[in-house]
């Protein structure tokens, strides 16, 4: 395919140089003008795909070249690039804030980028942030830069950044977006920190009662059966027969726990699998509120922030069913965006759902009337933020001394069933 040098005015007056394939002139015209591209001057390069490759930044081992050579230069790259560090959520944000912040300054972008840069510290990240700068200053939109990088910058980050730049308000789309970020950090990291408590009480319990079970009640067995199994009471008759099993089959305990685990880890990777665990966690007694109320405000918070920054209806409901973390809901959701295309309204789909509260359709069905379905899911996403912080403070205060009494009575019962023989014993000695 040959290549193409180009000169070209963008819609804001930006001059823009860059190369291209394409298969004809006039292919490469139709290419410009779909990104808002206007060539004043187009002339066929020379320059081999190639040598326009070794121009751009990259993250990655070109694994297309033909008889790569090895050497102890090309070992310790790769070396390195397998040890890079990873770009958490929470350094994308900063970037973002720090983005935010130069451009509602009136910073040019390219420039942001570079003062940006040089903020950052991740050295996987710095490579991405240099590739994008790159694509920018050589025409691409700042979007089209970001989407080369999905692992980092997801469809809702990308779609923002778009209708940001469609509209002019980039800064003020990135601000939303930085917001959202943290919004969304804090929130799951609270439900991770209301459930890590309950969490370790059951692990000390379950290690509890299996060290008992394991060594200190065999050494009771011992004297027991001197006394006479028959004439020993029926609950340490029970404990007696739980120890033995577990002394003697541990292996195949752990063995049927630990495969368990992983048929069960290999069955949540397929569609179905998903759903039947995401439908359980909805069913849980005292968990199931949370995961619920925690999907709702994803799913709200997603669609307000996309709305409100000019994406339309069905390309945020296809944004937002990604991000709700439930399968269920994503199901709804994405049978939602059909029936919408056809000419229904969201209300009325969500209502057919049956996964989401009455509070939801109806408010949403006031947005629509209204005009502003955006400012009502905004309500929403405030309601049930507060409603997940409640619930987790509900199940981290109940839960705990529940895990605790539950451990009590475990515990009560083992030493009950050890110290009745004894008590009898004694007592007929000293009748």
């Amino acid at each position: 395919m040959p290549r193409f040098r180009y000169e070209a005015v963008t819609n804001t007056g930006t001059s823009v140089t860059n190369t291209e394939e394409a298969d004809s002139r006039a292919d490469l015209v139709a290419k410009l003008k779909v990104r808002g591209y206007w060539p004043t001057m187009i002339e066929q390069s020379e320059a081999s795909p190639d040598d326009s490759k070794k121009s751009r930044p990259s993250t990655s081992i070109d694994s297309n070249t033909s008889n790569p050579v090895i050497t102890a230069g090309t070992l310790t790259s790769q070396l390195a690039q397998l040890t890079v560090q990873k770009v958490k959520p929470a350094e994308v944000e900063f970037f973002t804030y720090q983005m935010a912040t130069l451009v509602n300054s009136h910073i040019p972008l390219v420039r942001s980028l570079d003062i940006t840069l040089s903020q950052i510290n991740n050295v996987q990240l710095q490579n991405i942030i240099e590739q994008i700068k790159y694509d920018v200053e050589h025409g691409s939109t700042l979007a089209d830069a970001l989407s080369q990088h999905p692992k980092q910058f997801s469809d809702l980050y990308v779609s923002m950044i778009r209708a940001g730049e469609a509209s002019g308000v980039l800064g003020e789309v990135m601000s939303r977006l930085a917001e959202f970020a943290e919004r969304q950090r804090n929130l799951t990291n609270e439900v991770i920190s209301a459930l890590f408590y309950p969490l370790i009480l059951m692990a000390m319990s379950v290690s509890a009662i299996a060290v008992l079970m394991v060594f200190v009640v065999p050494k009771f067995t011992a004297m027991f059966e001197t006394m006479g199994g028959n004439s020993l009471p029926g609950a340490t008759q029970v404990l007696i027969s739980i120890a033995d099993f577990t002394s003697s089959y541990w292996w195949a305990v752990l063995g049927g726990g630990v495969i368990s685990i992983l048929l069960g880890r290999q069955f949540s990777k397929t569609a179905d699998g998903e759903r039947f665990f995401d439908r359980l966690k909805l069913k849980l007694p005292i968990f199931g509120k949370v995961f619920s109320n925690f999907a709702i405000v994803r799913f709200t918070r997603t669609m307000a922030t996309l709305l409100e920054n000019g994406v339309v209806l069905v390309p945020a409901l296809n944004v937002a069913k990604d991000t709700v973390g439930n399968r269920i809901y994503s199901d709804a959701i994405t049978k939602a965006s059909e029936q919408i295309e056809g000419g229904s309204t969201l209300a009325h789909e969500l209502d057919g759902s049956g996964v989401f509260p009455d509070m939801v359709v109806h408010m949403i069905s006031i947005g629509e009337e209204s005009g502003s379905p955006e400012q009502m899911l905004g309500k929403l996403s405030d309601y049930y933020d507060v409603e997940v912080r409640k619930t987790l403070e509900r199940v981290t205060g109940s839960l705990g001394p529940l895990v605790i009494l539950v451990m009590g009575l475990v515990i009560g019962f083992i030493a009950v069933a050890m110290i009745l023989p004894i008590f009898e014993a004694s007592s007929m000695i000293g009748g």
